[in-house]
This record gives structure tokens, C-alpha cells and sequence, in this order.
């Protein structure tokens, strides 16, 4: 079975509104691009005490507006859109996860750092959202909850861009990035290849 098609069962330890694993939390920097981050995470929680290299290059790669609306989705605790609110300052960014502890660290994070221009929202993207739309959506999916739930997120993410706005994803060659792209082409005038290192694609899905 590929990694791409794996069911649900086996990305409970984080994707999942109430995580059962016992919190560990641990505390870590992170520096992108000149900005310095400390962060805390969690067991339960997508990579749970370092920041994922793959969100990592995405936040090295992406592009984005001096001003207008970022969302980062399926945030975990924030790595992502905390890079964002303090590279555009004079954005607004949204940062949005179903994981309830999750989105807890996150709120902390975007406290700890100083962020004045982050909003935390928990539950699932294309219902808590409301009618809101972007110019940014950044997004390292949750590959593990199976290609379907990753492909209604992405799905999610290009009715919510404004017209020219895009999408900036990072996904493991490995872990079916070519597939995820095929079917996401129709939705997009527009997907490049931004970067390939390390395993890992960036793209950017203009809408």
C-alpha cells in the first residue's frame, strides 16, 4: 500500500480533533529566513519536538503578499504560519488545524512570539472557515490521513483563494507528490515545481 493511500487509522497520533497519545511537550528553536522562532510542541502532534524539513524549505520558498490574508492550513502548532506573520507583517494570517491540542500550542506559540497579526481557529478547515477567502494558502498536508482527505483539503484551499492568489504546497516526492499534483491540476492555472531537495517538492498552485 503507498504512503498516499494509507487509512486514517494510521495518522491518529495527529490528525484527529482529540489526540489519546499522553503530552510530552518539548520546547525548540527555529530561524527562517532571519526570523527567530521558540516554539513548543507535542506528542500527538506533527513532529513533535523539530520543525519538519519539508515546512521548513516551503517557509525558505514561499512567496508572499505585504499585505492581504495568509492561511495556513493544517497548521499544527504553527511553524508555518508564524514564519508568515513575521515575514508580512502587514498581513493577516489564520492559522487552522483540526487537532485541538494542536491548535492550543499554536495559540501559545503565536503569544510567545509576539504575533499581532495571527488568528487560531480548531476544527476542520472547510467548516470553520466560513466564507473566507486568501491570497496565500500555505500548506504541508496531512499525507498519512489518506489521498482523498488530503485532495478535499487541497480542493478546500483553491475555492478560498482570491483571483491570482495561490497556493504553496510541500509534499515528499516518495510520498505521492506527482499523483497529488496530477490531480490537483484542474483546479489551478498554473503549478510549478519551486524546488525539489532532499525528498521533498514545493509548489506553487496559482489560481
Amino acid at each position: 500500500m503507498k504512503d498516499t493511500d494509507a487509512p486514517k487509522s494510521k495518522a491518529a497520533h495527529y490528525f484527529t480533533a482529540q489526540p489519546q497519545t499522553a503530552s510530552q511537550p518539548r520546547r525548540f528553536s527555529v530561524s527562517v529566513q532571519d526570523v527567530e522562532l521558540r516554539l513548543t510542541s507535542d506528542r500527538g502532534i506533527f513532529s513533535h519536538g523539530r520543525a519538519d524539513p519539508g515546512s521548513l524549505l516551503l517557509a525558505r520558498k514561499m512567496a508572499l503578499p505585504e499585505s492581504g490574508d495568509i492561511l495556513d492550513l493544517g497548521c499544527g502548532y504553527g511553524v508555518l504560519g508564524l514564519i508568515a506573520a513575521k515575514l508580512a507583517p502587514g498581513a493577516r494570517v489564520t492559522l487552522v488545524d483540526i487537532n485541538e491540542r494542536a491548535t492550543q500550542l499554536a495559540a501559545e506559540n503565536v503569544a510567545a512570539n509576539a504575533v499581532n497579526n495571527g488568528e487560531v481557529l480548531t476544527g476542520d478547515a472547510p467548516e470553520v472557515l466560513g466564507d473566507r477567502r486568501f491570497d496565500v494558502v500555505l500548506c504541508n498536508p496531512p499525507i498519512r490521513a489518506g489521498k482523498q482527505e488530503v485532495l478535499r483539503l487541497l480542493a478546500a484551499a483553491a475555492e478560498r483563494l482570491r483571483p491570482g492568489g495561490a497556493l504553496w504546497l510541500v509534499i515528499r516526492t516518495k510520498q505521492g507528490a506527482k499523483s497529488i499534483i496530477r490531480d490537483i491540476t484542474p483546479l489551478f492555472s498554473n503549478i510549478k515545481t519551486v524546488t525539489c531537495k532532499r525528498g521533498y517538492r514545493v509548489f506553487c498552485c496559482q489560481k
